[in-house]
């Protein structure tokens, strides 16, 4: 089958003004650009990386990152300023596409300008976007040396007579809004603060000195070097407590088509349970970085953090009892493909046969977050609060077999992941608390004020119990108000273990939300309305 060519429709090149401008917009976050000029520097072996932000002497914003790598020649700098520049040697570099530099670069300025030594020669060269629009050509500039004094002065102080490169930004227009010199170094100020927080959690690997699985490199940001930060608590342990973060390691295999046939390749996830929020001190929940943002994933590329905290694929929700949870995970280069690395080094996606595998696994170090988040209080203190429902737990277990709406069964009901067979039809459901012991109806949890008043729960013999939030408003007015009206707390608890058993019996994927749903607004309703409760005394 023959092509017909037409001649003039050959050149199909895309416009260079237009182009230009529109890989500004890929989606950068001004700490990816920072961590990824600084990937660059690694792949380049550098072992100190200086990154200085502040204002030239027009009192414009111009940011330098110099280190002291491997340094190009010129020839290999104007293939590194290319876009889609060559595919760098080692497999472990994040540099996949060529793309890096200029657009990390150019979504926060319009000019940007690198100087390398290699030899003892400099070589430098130049792209600035209104140039490449002025005059709609690709046109990589050459800027005299003598123009970039400061920066060669820089780059010689930190590679002295070895070799090294700085990147420079100039004409700055999307990093900062420079509306007037106090406004402006406020913002430069918590621009710097958010930078070290970022890049401090990305490379923290590589800033410890004592982490055997990757080279050391030392990174200063407006003279301050930076100290890595380590998401998984492990540095909470001591001699005297070895035990305040627990971990559990695993090693989950992937099977990889290639053209001889199955390889197999292994990835590690780690889980680490921190200690109650109680046994913390107020400077190590502030150096563990607790809180709802930072429970979950921890995701590394050869020791790369290239995504911090969360649940990808809404594997678990964010949830006060999950803050005490991290996971971490380790893999190579040879998984980029199945873990889809993008561009920005940003996204990890896990494919969908490997989630309902990880969430297994996961489970437990969920069930081990709870438990620690309840035992946050005192023995003595749980255990009476349990037993204002002993009355309840008694009456409805005399009536199990009348009020059974469904049939719950689990593989494993520490996984969290119960299988569900009502009226409506049979159901996996997830993240389902098991609380243990048996015999138990009606448990009682600390839970944030914010969080529902009730949710529905297994015991440890497959049976429906609701577990209260002892942190509601609601509870706390009523149920503390009535600790010695032993009929009226058997009534509510009665109740809300109906309210569970309810939505056991009537839960299916398609209600799921509704049920969600009515649990938030009954709580958000009971909450307000607790305000006219008295307060106790």
């Amino acid at each position: 089958m023959s092509t017909h060519i037409i001649e003039d429709e050959l050149d199909f090149r895309p416009s260079p003004a237009r182009l230009a401008e529109s890989l500004r917009d890929t989606g950068y976050s001004y700490e990816a650009a920072f961590a990824d000029i600084v990937d660059n520097s690694i792949a380049a072996n550098a072992t100190h990386i200086c990154i200085d932000i502040d204002t030239d002497f027009n009192n414009e914003l111009k940011v330098t990152i110099a280190d002291n790598g491997d340094g190009m020649s010129e020839a290999t700098l104007k293939d590194a300023m290319r876009y889609g520049s060559p595919r760098r040697e080692s497999p472990k570099s994040l540099g996949k596409f060529g793309m890096g530099l200029k657009t990390a670069s150019t979504a926060f300025c319009r000019r940007l300008t690198v100087i390398s030594k290699s030899n003892g020669r400099f070589a430098k060269r130049c792209w600035d976007l209104d140039v490449i629009i002025e005059k709609n050509r690709w046109e990589l500039l050459d800027p005299p040396l003598k123009q970039y004094a400061d920066e060669t002065e820089r780059l010689e102080d930190i590679a002295g007579d070895n070799n090294g490169t700085i990147v420079v930004w100039e004409k700055i227009d999307r990093l900062i809004n420079q509306t007037g010199t106090k406004e402006t170094k406020r913002a430069i100020g918590d621009l710097i603060s958010e930078i070290k927080e970022h890049l401090s959690a990305v490379f923290g690997k590589f800033l410890d000195a004592s982490n055997k699985t990757a080279e050391t490199v030392r990174i200063d940001v407006n003279g301050e070097a930076l100290t890595g930060w380590n998401p998984t608590g492990i540095w909470l342990n001591s001699v005297d407590q070895p035990h305040r973060v627990s971990c559990t390691p695993r090693k989950v295999k992937v099977d990889l088509p290639t053209e001889s046939g199955i390889k197999e390749c292994y990835f590690e996830l780690n889980g680490y349970i921190l200690p109650n929020r109680s046994e913390m001190s107020q400077e190590e929940q502030s150096s563990i970085r607790y809180g709802n943002d930072n429970q979950g994933f921890y995701i590394y590329r050869e020791n790369r953090l290239i995504q911090g905290g969360g649940w990808p694929h809404r594997l678990f929700t964010k949830d006060p009892h999950l803050n005490l949870v991290r996971v971490e995970v380790n893999f190579d280069h040879e998984l980029d493909e199945y873990f889809q690395i993008d561009i920005r080094k940003t996204r990890f996606i896990i494919p969908q046969d490997l989630r309902q595998k990880i969430k297994q696994i996961i489970a437990p170090f969920r069930n081990e977050a709870n438990k620690r988040y309840r035992n946050g209080r005192p023995d003595v203190q749980q255990s009476e609060a349990q037993k204002k429902h002993d009355n309840a737990n008694n009456a409805i277990q005399k009536h199990r077999d009348e009020t059974q709406n469904a049939r719950i069964v689990s593989d494993d009901p520490r996984s969290g992941i119960f299988t569900i067979t009502n009226k409506f039809g049979t159901s996996e459901v997830d993240r389902v608390k098991l609380v243990e012991g048996t015999n138990i109806a009606v448990d009682v949890d600390n839970g944030h004020e914010s969080e529902p008043l009730w949710t529905f729960a297994i015991n440890e013999q497959g049976e429906t119990c609701v577990t209260l939030n002892s942190g509601h408003d609601f509870y706390k007015k009523f149920y503390l108000h009535s600790k010695n009206n032993s009929t009226l707390i058997q009534a509510m608890d009665s109740l809300f273990w109906a309210l569970a058993n309810a939505e056991i019996g009537t839960y299916s994927p398609t209600v799921k939300r509704n049920i969600e749903e009515f649990r938030y607004l009954v709580s958000k309703d009971l909450r307000a309305l607790s305000q006219e409760l008295p307060d106790v005394q």
